[in-house]
């Protein structure tokens, strides 16, 4: 029996980026420092996307965002130190 051939996904043809997999239940989303990956970050007032890492002093539009879902978000909690309640 032959194989049949693959085809090239929409997203490709379309040129646009591969879509982002969705992860089951409950979701929590992170922003790090590209830098030194505190997750200590704020947004700049005044200037549009720029962001401001409070640990290492980074300025940059190029903040890291993390998804994460539940469980892996409450391991995140526990190794940063966070009280869980």
């Amino acid at each position: 029996m032959p194989k049949e051939k693959l085809s090239t996904p929409a997203w490709i043809l379309e040129g646009k980026e591969k879509p982002k997999s969705k992860k089951n239940g409950k979701t929590f989303k992170i922003r790090e420092c590209p830098k030194c990956r505190s997750d200590d970050v704020t947004v700049v007032i005044g200037q549009i996307g720029m962001w401001e890492c409070k640990k290492c002093g980074w300025k940059g539009v190029d903040v890291v965002e993390k998804e994460l879902t539940e469980d892996e978000f409450m391991k995140y909690l526990d190794e940063k130190g966070e009280e869980v309640a």
